[in-house]
């Protein structure tokens, strides 16, 4: 629920933070849920939700106590106040707080009377959402509950943070080229190594490999020439040639006059 207008609040960078976690509309996998059970427990409240506030919603990952509901509007007063501030937020008796008077949720059939709301907080700062316990009856708060409060939005901040790592790396892995996709690279590059190799028969070269470090000796005839952007070059044979040119992308295959330069530059 943000307070309507405040650029603290609706801020670009603030709400890039909530996309950057892809959590909002996402299907529940019960993790929040039992954060929101603890926090209802806690308190000895009704009701108890994890919540993500969106520039024109607040979305409830998780809800403990208000069955098919899914999201609210942002009415300033509740969630509006608490996710501006970096500490707990509390509503003793919402009947007489000036905050929270004309609020829906206090004014409407649900007729809250207390909230408490920690907010969930980025490392860099962004104030995601709330972990809130509710109810229809007045309320004080103890230090230690208050303690405990913070603490489970500190969980929910872990928690979304090793899920995106675990969407990135799910991403990550599906970039990389597949056992298909490898075997039709090496296949092509066998063809381009073949034409090279006849190609190379007619010119002068070393009789063996250069591919191999100082200290290495390969032996087996030097048949291609690959080279790199720098102009460096060197002969060496089918195996080591390969090798080279799929592991390492600034070499590619030259004749004499280098040519594949150009080609290798445009890729």
């Amino acid at each position: 629920m943000l307070e309507q207008g405040t650029p603290t609040a609706q801020g670009a960078e603030r709400l890039a933070a909530v996309a950057r976690y892809e959590i909002l509309d996402a299907p529940r996998d019960g993790t929040f849920d039992r954060i929101a059970r603890m926090a209802a427990a806690i308190f000895g409240t009704p009701i108890a939700t994890v919540t993500i506030v969106d520039a024109d919603r607040v979305w409830f990952a998780a809800c403990e106590g208000l069955d098919g509901v899914t999201q609210v509007g942002t009415e300033p007063g509740l969630c509006a106040s608490a996710v501006l501030t970096d500490d707990l937020y509390v509503v003793n008796d919402a009947s007489v707080d000036a905050r929270t008077l004309d609020h829906p949720l206090v004014r409407g059939e649900l007729g809250l009377r207390f909230y408490a709301a920690a907010p969930i907080v980025t490392s860099d700062g962004y104030r995601l959402g709330t972990v809130n316990v509710i109810d229809q009856q007045p309320h004080d708060v103890t230090p230690e509950q208050a303690q405990l409060l913070e603490q489970l939005a500190g969980l929910v901040m872990e928690h979304l943070e090793l899920r995106l790592s675990a969407i990135q790396a799910v991403r990550t892995e599906r970039s990389l080229p597949g056992p298909e996709e490898h075997s039709q690279k090496r296949a092509q590059l066998a063809a381009q190594l073949r034409e090279a190799a006849d190609a190379g028969r007619s010119h002068e070269h070393p009789a063996t490999c250069q591919l191999v470090g100082r200290d290495r000796r390969c032996g087996n005839p030097a048949e291609v020439k690959v080279a790199d952007g720098w102009g460096d070059s060197a002969w060496g044979c089918i195996q080591h040639a390969e090798n080279l040119l799929l592991e390492v992308s600034g070499v590619f295959l030259a004749d004499e006059g280098l040519s594949g330069l150009a080609d290798h530059l445009k890729r």
